[in-house]
């Protein structure tokens, strides 16, 4: 039976989260101001060609519309390089709120920065839902040092009631995929992690001043590289440095050199689409690199199996895989047996799925297909 009140709760739920007002929505549906009201009061129904149209407006199921919502919720946060992403999901996996921020590596904006930003973010995402059962945080280059417990001790000062994990960023793939025994992340850095019994290994993610490729700060890197020494009149011109100068927007790399060293290691990072666009193009140079990085990843993921007996078998995540993966996984695979595997959800999945585990909450077969469907309507980037 109909219950127009949890209907009429869902769709003002729905609408807020949105931050679509009664007359936007009345809009949007082409029905007046008074009868989203009186949905959303409970005192009529809407009809069911209507009830559809609502669905889809949110990018829900109908069925998600009636039914009365669980009121656990867990936060799951991915922290990278380039973006940091919250999402609230509920116990059944609906997304009920996401925010993404910049980076938040401690080793590249330091400790305070990263602190400020995560509670910026948690604000941000609690500040409509008073009351969280668990927060599960993966973060990259928090292993380094004593920053994970430190950023623990600081949100516990903050949230002392609610269950509180931290972790580097490999728990969320591992999360994803638990038939994998190893995970590559290769976005503005690079690093491999290794189960090994009831802990994981780290190869590689040593810092960009360490590092030597594998990443997309590396790829851009090598291309400003091979731009200057063909300025220098060193090498033959190549197609790749006219893409770079024009993505630069520049005569030359060397007049714009004060730019790249101001804006640092996440600006370089970016620098590695002209590279693929190059290698696309077919520039023999951008081929070069491409081999050379990806010939990297592959070692470190050799060095996995060799030293650890781990499984062949990579979840593989980041920037790089995620836009130019095809392109990425053909060269590891020339110098690795590993298989790659990329999953259709996000990281920050696997860091909501560890968050509802952490407090023992069981996970529904359909838990990741509704994160699917609610996970893009409800971004905000700040």
């Amino acid at each position: 039976m109909l219950d127009i009140k949890i209907l009429g709760n869902r769709i003002k739920e729905l609408r807020k989260q949105r931050g679509v007002t009664q007359n936007a929505f009345a809009e949007a549906l082409h029905v007046s101001f008074q009868a989203v009201s009186n949905w959303e009061r409970g005192i009529a129904p809407p009809e069911l060609e209507n009830l559809i149209h609502i669905a889809a407006y949110f990018g829900v199921l109908v069925d998600d519309l009636l039914r009365p919502q669980n009121d656990d919720l867990f936060l799951g946060i991915d922290g990278g390089g380039t973006k940091t992403e919250f999402v609230l999901v509920s116990a059944d996996g609906y997304v009920q709120k996401r925010l993404v921020k910049s980076g938040c590596n401690p080793n590249d904006i330091g400790y305070s920065k990263m602190v400020s930003l995560i509670l910026d973010g948690i604000g941000g995402v609690l500040k409509e839902y008073q009351s969280i059962k668990s927060i599960f945080c993966g973060i990259a280059g928090i292993s380094t040092s004593d920053y994970a417990k430190r950023l623990y001790d600081e949100l516990k000062k903050h949230y002392p009631q609610i269950n509180i994990q931290i972790k580097n960023d490999s728990f969320n793939l591992f999360a994803l995929e638990e038939s994998a025994d190893m995970a590559v992340i290769s976005g503005t850095g690079s690093v491999v992690f290794v189960k090994d019994g009831n802990s994981y290994q780290r190869l590689g993610g040593w810092g960009y001043l360490l590092d030597t490729a594998g990443s997309a700060y590396d790829i851009g890197r090598d291309a400003i590289r091979e731009a200057l020494r063909e300025e220098d009149m060193r090498e033959k011109p190549s197609l790749m440095r006219a893409i770079l100068c024009k993505k630069l927007n520049t005569s030359t790399v060397w007049e714009h050199i004060h730019i790249i060293y101001n804006e640092g290691k996440p600006y370089i990072a970016g620098l590695a689409s002209t590279v693929l666009e190059a290698y696309r193009q077919g520039d023999e140079k951008a081929k070069q690199i491409i081999d050379r990085n990806a010939r990297a990843l592959a070692e470190l993921l050799n060095a996995g199996v060799r030293l650890y007996g781990a499984n062949p078998i990579a979840i593989a995540s980041g920037g790089l895989f995620e836009h130019y993966g095809e392109i990425l996984r053909s060269h590891i695979e020339k110098y690795s047996s590993v298989a790659l595997l990329v999953n259709d959800l996000p990281p920050v999945y696997g860091a909501c799925k560890q968050a509802c585990l952490s407090v023992s909450c069981e996970l529904s077969d359909k838990h990741s297909d509704n994160f699917r469907k609610t996970y893009g309507g409800k971004s905000q980037c700040v």
